[in-house]
């Protein structure tokens, strides 16, 4: 089973969603925002990131125990966060071999009991999954540490962990790709969910390569479907952001210069 099905979404959870909308708009009205919330990811994902983030903490006090205790604003948060959560079950899965069951349990009391004083939602929940995950599997105390891998995929664009790690060696291929995509985001080049479907490409094309014998470039037919599969988007569209993001880097990787 996937993190989705355990997380035990309702099949109408859309309806649901049209239908609280109103209801929410009137106690939290930042959330009214987004006009329509039949497209509340995609308008994520294009949405200024304040302002996303603003969106989220309003769903986060409807959802939070210590705000509104709506069940259901806790389900649309949690299915807003299946990507980052399935991203972070594969990560783990050598941990348990019922790691999507782990991670749907503990992403839920997340959502439930998330600190309102808290902002960058997105970012501290995926943090916070991920220690409470690893904690539950009593995973060795080493990889309790922050995984830069981890943090730059599915957290935010800030990578002083990485920088850290890397300061007294020279520096890996993909901390050399973060500290890239971390400049395009801050020089508005690319967004920064742009930056986190490449690396998540970046990442599915190294496990496929683990996996199987053939080599699978970062456009593949099956690195694209996987990142699609977990995004909840089309191939095309993974495939369509990735090219945009990759020819903007590349027009403007002239200007960058990697921080000593």
């Amino acid at each position: 089973m996937s993190v989705e099905k355990h997380l035990g979404l309702a099949t109408n959870l859309e309806q649901v969603l049209t239908g609280s909308w109103p209801g929410w708009v009137a106690r939290r009205p930042v959330v009214g925002a987004v006009a329509e919330p039949s497209r509340l990811r995609s308008w994520l994902q294009d949405a200024d990131p304040a302002l996303a983030d603003e969106v989220l903490h309003g769903l986060a006090w409807l959802a939070s125990v210590e705000g509104a205790d709506d069940r259901d604003a806790a389900a649309v948060l949690a299915w807003l966060m299946v990507p980052g959560a399935s991203f972070a079950a594969r990560q783990l899965r050598s941990l348990s071999k019922d790691i999507d069951h782990v991670v749907a349990s503990e992403l839920w009391i997340l959502v439930r009991t998330f600190p309102l004083r808290r902002r960058k939602v997105r970012a501290n929940l995926m943090r916070d999954l991920r220690s409470r995950v690893l904690v539950v599997c009593e995973a060795p105390a080493s990889l309790r540490r922050t995984d830069p891998t981890w943090a730059a995929t599915v957290c935010s664009t800030d990578v002083a962990a990485v920088q850290a790690l890397a300061a007294h060696r020279e520096p890996s291929a993909l901390e050399e790709l973060v500290d890239v995509l971390d400049w395009a985001c801050e020089q508005q080049v690319i967004r920064a969910l742009d930056r986190v479907l490449l690396l998540m490409l970046v990442d599915a094309s190294q496990d496929l390569n683990l996996r199987v014998s053939a080599s699978h470039g970062l456009l593949s037919h099956e690195a694209t479907a996987e990142v699609a599969a977990l995004l909840g988007v089309s191939e095309r569209t993974v495939r369509r952001r990735a090219q945009r993001s990759i020819r903007a880097v590349a027009a403007a990787a002239p200007g960058y210069t990697r921080v000593a």
